[in-house]
């Protein structure tokens, strides 16, 4: 028993001689251990510490996070109880009464952590500053017995107000903002002692996650309303804590539980806010915590880290200056030249280049021709001189027209001596000597973006850079350039750039709305293609070819792009992918309507590939608008009813309506009755008066084709809207009668032209073929039936266009709507340029293991104090689309800039060098940098942007091309969204081209494009035009830019000694001229006729799919070929539905061909999806 006892009592001692050890180091390091890290100037000093931001060169800083001049340190006295009471009540309600930890909840936490597997916290308020104060990169054990001693340490050296002081000046409140005096600023806009229990119990509660509660950095109205009531809900937490422990009455908690929280946003001193916010994002990215040793964004501000970012800085200085000169531009025109207040002038000692200041005017010399104003800073002075002066006149009286006299005189009535003046600064003489610039502050607002591979270069988010971040966060509507997507998808749904497609005034029918789009220009030709209509910036085409995204696609391919968009297949029953469509597309196998409308809309393709209709212009402008027309009248009664359209407008709709083959088979069969009629009365029969009535419908044309019209031709105010001008002569019975009698063939339904405009026959053959297949389609599966539901194959356009574009980067769900190729979907600038980044290559980059398929980055690598390297931005790089519509891409977005609405940068992007003397040479040997882009503008002009490429060069020698390009974006427009109109002047896309402008000329100083490109050997060889290489492969093609459809073989027009065609191109909506510039596209030529290829290749999403890729096949030249050499060139379609016969067309898509039956060249057992077809017709000019 002894010895039992005994080994008990041994056993109680060893284990409680670890405890004994371990409390006697705890006591040791307490009383006599090193404390020279808890003195108070070293706790300063460590708050104060900074993690320094660096632009790319890792050498000249940016800025830094959580330094100390973005924390407004407040003393313990300073802070109202309130405040005080309500973080202890938050964070530990026995702050006042425990020695530095809480037994008590170390054992709560270990048990919890245990029984549930899930980690709760048990840091007292001292715990949380020690970690703070001096981190805690790992959670081990012991990690945590070291903070507890320090814990014990501070609590010996402190009193609690002091502790508790060190943790309100160092907790994260936002951006690169700390403590409670941010949090009173940025919240409230007021100082600390100023708080209300409402505010101090609101901050209290947003210290454990103050990004959720934060309504000031949420980019939607939703997004800040979620963070004001999740704001409330916290607040109320704390406020029904402070009341368990006592600290507020039941009074003063009835009162504040009910009070809503007074946001109301304040500023405190930044250096590049609108940079460290998208910094600090990226830091709580998992691999950069885990990487240098984090748990959170709220350790990395006293880590002293060196952040080199992927900020170039000549090209950040450039966009923020390009930017901001553009909106002070825009302003001027807008509301006319304005000074500064006397508040907003500061004393600058040194100016610099490319920087805006306030300044004083001292001089203003009109004694001679030259005007000159001199502005003081302070003790500086900066001179306006006469060109400056000049320009400000001439941007000021955009909106009046004036004259260069009157402009200059009344702005120089405008400004007096010791008024002040926005200036920025152009131009530094080594011997000091400023010259200066006449600006504006803006209302106007505006973002710039430059990308690389995913790397943002540079982005300047407003007028100032310290705030809100509109490049990145700004939701805007981009006008046109949201085109090139829609002609993106096109491409990889079988389209040729050089396709032909509709640019008539027409209606477009979906889920039961009508949709008349309107072009913003004259236009000038009724067909285009991809490439003229991205180049004039054409709404209708690209209205038009958002419709017929899928009428490339066979039958089978039809079925690869359900399964593809995961409507069939992946175990999915016939059941499930139909109540998938029925949900999502509101579609069903058996709309008749619907189904008879696609039908027609292949009757209509088919038929316009014939030479004879091709020929006749009426003939196909019937086609092309030819509608089924169900619930057309209703329409019509709707639009007679709309008391706000325009009489002009509201009949050209009405006639658009009115093209529709129902009514067109009322009109028919009313001919056919008075056609049986007149052979009864020409057989003998006898004429009543009603009969004279009757044949009053009939009309013949100059040539005696008899025409048949609707209604009465003896009514004037109607005839001339039926026939549109034809020259017919209304004819009575009698000569009606002779007529026939002299020629009986007149009667023929082929010789009979309904309203002027189409033979009866051809209506007989319509109905004909719809009437068969329509009967064919009636046993199919449904799946089948779906492929002819016209409703439904606009939808899975927009579906497939709508998913890709979120794929390539753009993160706001899009709305389905028909203007989207217009740009009616909210998008950022950020998102903008990452989509068209994809256009270059095809690929997309990722750098962070994220959801997001297409990433940017701002960190290029972060280093230790001692400069050991942490982490390194690498990216991943995915092919997401084939780079075979690349090179088409291109040429769509180069002829925007060499004959569309870019047309400014064909002149100004010209080889510059920093060097002064080479420069002076470049400017007389204009040597053209091929640049690309897009212009948007939205309605009523609320929003103008600009995006597209500048190809580098890398090292000397090399030759540019899509392998190397910035991504370049622009913005303008008003935070509110107001029009940008003044009396005449509408600013529209090109409006944000200045800021490009400005930013790719920088670059190409910067970066030495002229040394790097041999700029003497292209001055000597008088080579006016730098090569770009648009791929391998590819054959050179003239077309002509306003439509880009006749493919005939002819050369460029000669260029003169400058570089300038002969003929230029001097206004993008009057030109009648046919410029003609030079394509390189995958094809061949036959005949001087160029034949292009096409690839239907769907998108990879990211990552990549574990199923294999579309395999590409290419087939060789075909029977087509042999049609074209006879006949003439022919409309491009897929082989599979290529027929003389409209039925056997039909078939031919919806039967898989067998391994035997596939075209020359192509791989059995493969999706053989590339073809290559005779172009286009030459176009039709209105």
């Amino acid at each position: 028993m002894k010895k039992i006892i005994f080994l008990f009592l041994f056993l109680i001692f060893l284990s409680c001689f670890p405890i004994f050890i371990g409390a006697s180091y705890v006591a040791w390091q307490v009383y006599a251990g090193n404390y020279s890290d808890f003195e108070k100037s070293r706790i300063i000093e460590i708050l104060s510490k900074e993690t320094v931001l660096y632009y790319a060169d890792g050498q000249s800083q940016l800025g830094s996070l959580f330094g100390q001049e973005h924390r407004i340190y407040v003393t313990i006295d300073q802070i109202p109880q309130a405040m005080k009471d309500a973080i202890v009540s938050a964070e530990d309600e026995d702050f006042y009464n425990n020695v530095g930890i809480d037994p008590k909840g170390i054992l709560r936490a270990a048990i919890h952590n245990i029984i549930f597997r899930t980690r709760q916290g048990a840091s007292t308020i001292t715990q949380q500053t020690v970690k703070n104060l001096y981190g805690r990169k790992e959670t081990d054990i012991y990690t945590k017995f070291q903070e507890m001693i320090n814990a014990f340490k501070l609590e010996k050296m402190y009193p609690k107000e002091q502790i508790l002081e060190f943790y309100l000046n160092q907790f994260h409140v936002t951006g690169n903002g700390r403590g409670v005096g941010v949090a009173a600023k940025y919240y409230f806009n007021k100082n600390v002692e100023d708080l209300s229990l409402v505010e101090s119990s609101f901050i209290a509660g947003s210290v454990k996650g103050p990004e959720k509660y934060n309504p000031f950095t949420k980019t939607s109205v939703s997004g800040q309303d979620k963070a004001k009531k999740e704001a409330f809900i916290r607040k109320n937490y704390v406020l029904d804590r402070m009341l368990k422990t006592q600290k507020i009455t039941k009074q003063q908690y009835d009162d504040a539980i009910k009070e809503q929280i007074p946001f109301n946003q304040g500023r405190f001193q930044f250096n590049e806010l609108a940079v460290n916010q998208i910094i600090s994002k990226q830091l709580i990215r998992p691999e950069i915590l885990s990487a240098i040793g984090a748990n959170n964004a709220d350790e990395v501000g006293t880590m002293g880290l060196r952040i080199t970012t992927t900020l170039e800085k000549d090209i950040q200085n450039a966009a923020q200056y390009g930017l901001r000169q553009n909106l002070s531009r825009i302003q001027m025109i807008l509301n006319g030249f304005s000074a500064e207040p006397q508040s907003n002038f500061i004393n600058i000692q040194k100016p610099e280049l490319n920087s805006f200041y306030v300044g004083k005017v001292e001089i203003i010399d009109k004694t001679t021709d030259k005007e000159n104003i001199k502005i003081s800073f302070g003790i500086p002075v900066c001179n306006i001189d006469t060109e400056a002066i000049n320009r400000v006149a001439l941007i000021t009286d955009q909106a009046f027209r004036r004259g260069k006299k009157k402009s200059l005189e009344s702005l120089l009535n405008n400004i007096h001596l010791g008024q002040y003046v926005l200036t920025s600064v152009n131009k530094i003489k080594p011997d000091g000597q400023m010259f200066c610039d006449l600006e504006v502050r803006p209302r106007v607002q505006g973002a710039a973006i430059v990308l690389d591979k995913g790397k943002i270069i540079a982005m300047a988010g407003g007028f100032s850079s310290s705030e809100y971040n509109r490049a990145i966060f700004a939701e805007r509507q981009p006008g046109s350039s949201f085109k090139l997507p829609v002609y993106y998808a096109a491409q990889q749904l079988g389209w040729s750039v050089l396709d032909p497609l509709s640019n008539i005034r027409d209606v477009f029918t979906w889920q039961g709305k009508f949709y008349f789009p309107r072009p913003d220009h004259a236009i000038t030709s009724m067909e285009t293609t991809i490439l003229g209509a991205g180049a004039k910036s054409e709404n209708l085409a690209s209205i038009w070819i958002l419709k017929h995204l899928l009428d490339k696609l066979s039958y089978d391919q039809y079925l690869d792009l359900l399964n593809f968009l995961d409507i069939t297949g992946n175990g999915k029953s016939n059941e499930q992918s139909l109540a998938l469509i029925a949900n999502k597309f509101n579609a069903t196998p058996d709309n008749e309507i619907y189904l008879k409308s696609g039908i027609l809309e292949k009757i209509k393709s088919n038929m316009l590939s014939d030479l004879n209709i091709i020929a006749n212009s009426r003939l196909k402008v019937f086609l092309r608008t030819l509608h089924y027309g169900n619930t057309f009248e209703k329409e019509e009664q709707f639009i007679n009813d709309d008391k706000e359209l325009q009489p002009k407008e509201k009949e050209l709709r009405l006639n658009i309506l009115r093209n529709n083959l129902l009514r067109w088979n009322r009109t028919a069969a009313q001919a056919r009755k008075a056609i049986e009629s007149l052979n009864q009365i020409v057989s003998g029969s006898p004429v009543t008066e009603l009969d004279r009535d009757f044949f009053l419908s009939f009309a013949k044309t100059e040539d005696d084709n008899l025409v048949f019209l609707s209604q009465n031709p003896w009514r004037p105010d109607i005839t001339s809207n039926l026939v549109q001008g034809m020259n017919i002569t209304p004819l009575s019975l009698d000569s009606l009668l002779t007529l026939i009698r002299s020629n009986s063939s007149v009667l023929n339904s082929s010789n009979v032209m309904l309203d002027g405009v189409i033979p009866l026959s051809l209506i007989d053959s319509i109905n004909s073929e719809l009437a068969k297949k329509w009967k064919d389609i009636q046993n199919a599966p449904p799946i089948e039936r779906l492929y002819w539901n016209d409703d439904f194959r606009y939808s899975l356009g927009m579906y497939y266009a709508a998913n890709m574009v979120n794929d390539m980067g753009v993160q706001q769900p899009l709305k389905w709507v028909q203007s989207f190729p217009l740009g009616s979907n909210d998008v950022t600038l950020a998102d903008l340029a990452l989509m068209y980044q994809t256009f270059l290559t095809g690929k997309t980059y990722r750098y962070f293991n994220t959801v997001q398929p297409n990433q940017l980055v701002l960190i290029k690598r972060i280093e230790d104090a001692s400069g050991n390297l942490l982490w390194e931005a690498k990216a991943k790089e995915y092919q997401f689309s084939d780079n075979f519509y690349s090179a088409p891409t291109l040429n769509t977005l180069r002829g925007t800039v060499t004959g569309g609405t870019a047309y400014v940068l064909n002149k100004s992007m010209i080889l510059r060098s920093e060097k002064e003397d080479v420069d002076k040479q470049l400017l007389l040997a204009q040597i053209k940098i091929p640049v690309f882009g897009k212009t948007g503008t939205t309605n009523d002009y609320k929003n103008g942007t600009y995006v597209g490429f500048l190809p580098y060069p890398v090292a000397k020698g090399d030759i540019l091309s899509s392998d190397n390009a910035y991504t370049i974006a622009s913005y303008i427009g008003y935070d509110s969204n107001e029009p940008m109109v003044r009396k005449g002047y509408r600013v529209y896309g090109g409006g944000a081209i200045p800021a490009w402008e400005e930013i790719a000329h920088a670059i190409i100083k910067g970066q030495d494009f002229a040394e790097k490109l041999d700029w003497k050997y292209l001055a000597d060889k008088k080579i006016h035009s730098i090569p770009f290489d648009y791929g391998s492969g590819l054959s050179q093609v003239v077309v002509p830019i306003n439509s880009g459809i006749s493919l005939s073989a002819q050369e460029p027009e000669d260029e003169n000694a400058n570089g300038q065609p002969e003929n230029p191109y001097a206004n993008d909506y009057s030109d009648t001229g046919q410029r003609l510039f030079k394509i390189y596209l995958s094809g061949s030529l036959s005949d001087g006729v160029f034949i292009p290829k096409r690839r239907v290749a769907f998108y990879n999403p990211v990552p990549p799919p574990q199923t294999p890729v579309i395999s590409l096949g290419v087939s060789e030249q075909n029977e087509n070929e042999k049609t074209q050499k006879q006949n003439g060139p022919v409309t491009p379609v897929p082989l599979s539905s290529f027929s003389e016969k409209l039925d056997n067309s039909y078939e031919s898509n919806l039967n898989s061909a067998d391994d035997d039956e596939l075209p020359k060249g192509a791989k059995p057992g493969a999706k053989n999806y590339e073809y290559g077809l005779p172009a286009p017709p030459p176009g039709l000019q209105n």
